[in-house]
Order: C-alpha cells, then sequence, then structure tokens
C-alpha cells in the first residue's frame, strides 16, 4: 500500500502531513535548492525565511531572529516566517523529489500523486469527520487539555484532570502534545496553518485563545508571521491524470 512519506491516510485518496513542516525539513529543501542554483542565486534566496517575524508586536523574541531557523535545537520546531507562495514551491518540490525516490526503486510507478496545501474543507477532515476533538471548554472525553494555545487566566481547571501549556509563550516542537484520533498532531494550536487560499490559516497558533483556534475559524494573514506555518496534505490516484 502506498503511504506517501511523512503522512497518514484520512481516505482513499487523501493523505496527510502527521506534523507540521519542520525548521529541519524545511532547511532540507534550502540545502537542495543552495546546491542546485547556488548560495546568492534569486533562487535560493526565494526560499530563505523571514526570520524578522520575530520582532513583530504580538511575538518579540530578539534570539529567535537569530536562532529559531538555524540551530539544532529548534529542527524540530515548526517553520515560520514563510509566505504562501513559498510554501506552494515546497509542495512542489516535495512532490518531484518523492516521485525521483519511487522512480528510483521502481515503485508505485503507476500511482499519481501530488503534495499540497490542503483546501479548507480537507483540513477540517483531519479532525473527528469535522469536528473538534476537544469539547466546549478544551478538554478531550478524558478531561485533559494539552495543546500550545495562549493561556487563558481568567479560567480555572481542576488540577487533578485538565493541564494546559504552561505557559508556553512561542512554538514548540511539531510533535508535542497528544495527536488526535488520525495520530496527527498539533491541528489546534502550536503554528496556525495555511490552506489553499490565500490568505486563510486554519488551527490557530500559540498566539491565540483557544475558542480562536476552534475548527471553524480561521486566521487572516497577509505576510510571513512568527504565529504561521503549514503542513502538506498529499493526493493519490492510481492511475495519471488531472487534479
Amino acid at each position: 500500500m502506498l503511504i506517501p512519506p511523512g503522512t497518514v491516510q484520512i481516505n482513499d485518496t487523501l493523505f496527510a502531513d502527521v506534523c507540521e513542516v519542520s525548521n529541519s525539513s524545511w532547511r532540507e529543501f534550502e540545502k537542495w535548492t543552495m546546491i542546485k542554483y547556488g548560495k546568492n542565486s534569486k533562487e535560493h534566496l526565494a526560499v530563505l525565511p523571514d526570520t524578522l517575524v520575530w520582532r513583530s508586536a504580538k511575538s518579540y523574541n530578539e534570539p529567535y531572529v537569530i536562532y529559531y531557523y538555524r540551530h539544532p535545537a529548534y529542527s524540530d520546531y515548526p517553520v515560520v516566517g514563510i509566505d504562501h507562495d513559498q510554501a506552494l514551491n515546497y509542495c512542489k518540490w516535495r512532490t518531484e523529489r518523492v516521485k525521483d525516490f519511487y522512480s528510483i526503486h521502481k515503485k508505485h510507478v503507476d500511482h499519481y500523486f501530488e503534495y499540497k496545501l490542503p483546501t479548507i474543507e480537507q483540513w477540517e477532515s483531519l479532525t473527528n469527520n469535522g469536528i473538534s476533538e476537544f469539547s466546549n471548554d478544551g478538554k478531550d472525553k478524558n478531561g485533559y487539555m494539552k495543546m500550545n494555545v495562549k493561556r487563558d487566566t481568567k479560567q480555572k481547571y481542576e488540577n487533578d484532570k485538565v493541564y494546559d501549556s504552561g505557559g508556553v509563550d512561542v512554538t514548540a516542537p511539531v510533535n508535542a502534545n497528544k495527536p488526535n484520533m488520525h495520530k496527527i498532531y498539533n491541528l489546534i494550536g502550536n503554528v496556525a496553518e495555511m490552506t489553499n487560499e490565500y490568505g486563510v490559516a486554519k488551527g490557530g497558533g500559540w498566539i491565540n485563545l483557544l475558542e480562536e483556534c476552534r475548527v471553524g475559524k480561521q486566521q487572516n494573514y497577509t505576510l510571513p508571521n512568527a504565529w504561521l506555518g503549514f503542513r502538506c496534505v498529499c493526493i493519490i490516484k492510481k492511475k495519471a491524470s488531472e487534479l
């Protein structure tokens, strides 16, 4: 059975990344581009994240400007400072690299597949059939809440059942916290995730309150942000055809 690298199966044709795209994954993209086109090429410069997003009013943390993208300690943290076009280009690059891999190993040559940014409907299908896995107070069925969202200090929780993000005020590793029923991490919180619709992100990020992160909500953007990242979905068809 063909399961594209890094994904889990959602339905017969839709697969989704287990985690948000990380700094280390993006650095692979950057390194490949630099080797192919040269360090000072326009192609290489075009894939570099905007690390200055950490200086914005809502995410000021000067050390992150220097260390967040490059330092090994943050390799498994979600890449931020990426715009919509850069994310689309990553999807195209990733598709071609996986095609190359399968071609070399003569595997799955009768399949058409493509990594993409999800539609809003596809993103919502990564949750529990479009319904948040959390109840109205942010708890799962066992009474626990653990996700990287902004803490509401006015809300009270029972100490023996509920624990929050611990006051985290930036991103967390892409595999932090508990996965949902599809074994997908951080759909809610950590970074808001771009959809294929420019300017629309889903799931909310570390600067958002839980209420702002609900499945039916969306976050709007125009520029790269320190709270904005993405994950890919992969569409697979048995025979090559246009999507």
